[in-house]
């Protein structure tokens, strides 16, 4: 199924609601489809999916996981997933969560929506794997020359230094391109961005990563949780949630976090949209009775 990259899908939410890329991007299988993905349309914020592409991830990467689950929820060896990111309009205002991996897909991805790099003022990343901060380059230059890039604290303690020792070129050159405007760092929750119609909170979400975030976007009318790398193949691990793919840095905080996360959702009554569930990358999660979970989602009007 092939649709345009300038294609959207509309969603309601209703108001109580750098190194290890390449390696991710290898057990993709074809592209599916490209498009933009209009979550939510409210007075007050629309939320919306670039999504680079949809593909089928390869059961390969859940290496220590449960061989009978991984065969019972993925029986083909492979699940859809996705690689996308978030942009939020509110106002005048335009916040990137992640930058993808910044191909041709994803700078269309912007254009598509009217986005003029000048435009963006704030970034915020969920974590620094290559995936979600590909797009903040055009090349070896900074693409977004009036924004401020905002990362967990622990985050940034973490790559930058390890980056630098291991001399990776791909952080190296985002700090040397955007200099302090991307060492600009937040504890968890702390409130990362405000106007007079909504405000964001960084949430802890560590284990994919030592800095992992979600955030949490809330106004008088929504609420919707960006829940980051919290889940790579929804078919496996909303049921399975103790199953994690090698790139968990930390399976035992992941799998810890994936279940608080999800339970908090489930709680707060809160829709969640994450960088690598299938399209249309949003949805609810209820709980399975079994220490699992379903996840249903948001269906296209």
């Amino acid at each position: 199924m092939t649709q345009s990259l300038c294609s959207r899908f509309v969603f309601s939410v209703p108001s109580f609601v750098p190194c290890l890329v390449l390696y991710f991007v290898s057990f993709f299988a074809s592209t599916i489809f490209f498009a933009n993905i209009v979550l939510a349309q409210q007075d007050d914020f629309r939320a919306v999916v670039i999504n680079e592409s949809t593909r089928e991830m390869d059961s390969g990467i859940f290496v220590s996981a449960d061989p009978a689950a991984v065969k019972k929820y993925m029986p083909e060896g492979t699940a859809p997933a996705s690689m996308s990111s978030f942009v939020l309009f509110s106002g005048d205002d335009i916040v990137l969560i992640d930058t993808g991996l910044g191909g041709t897909n994803w700078v269309k991805g912007l254009a598509d929506l009217g986005v003029k790099p000048e435009k963006i003022k704030i970034i915020l990343l969920t974590h620094m794997h290559g995936d979600h901060i590909g797009g903040l380059l055009d090349g070896d230059t900074r693409r977004f020359p009036n924004a401020v890039v905002l990362s967990a604290k622990l985050e940034y303690d973490y790559w930058l230094p390890q980056n630098a020792k291991a001399g990776t070129p791909q952080l190296e050159k985002i700090k040397s391109a955007y200099g302090n405007d991307f060492s600009k760092t937040f504890e968890f929750d702390e409130q990362v961005f405000a106007n007079a119609s909504i405000k964001i909170k960084a949430l802890n979400a560590v284990g994919h990563t030592p800095g992992h975030t979600a955030f949490l976007i809330e106004s008088s009318k929504s609420r919707l949780l960006i829940v980051g790398d919290l889940l790579h193949v929804a078919a496996l691990q909303f049921p399975v949630p103790e199953a994690c793919p090698r790139y968990d840095m930390d399976p035992k905080t992941a799998t810890v976090t994936r279940k608080r996360l999800l339970d908090f959702a489930i709680q707060q009554g809160l829709p969640i949209g994450g960088m690598h569930l299938p399209a249309p990358n949003i949805g609810t999660v209820k709980s399975n009775g079994q220490g699992g979970y379903e996840f249903f989602a948001r269906k296209i009007k």
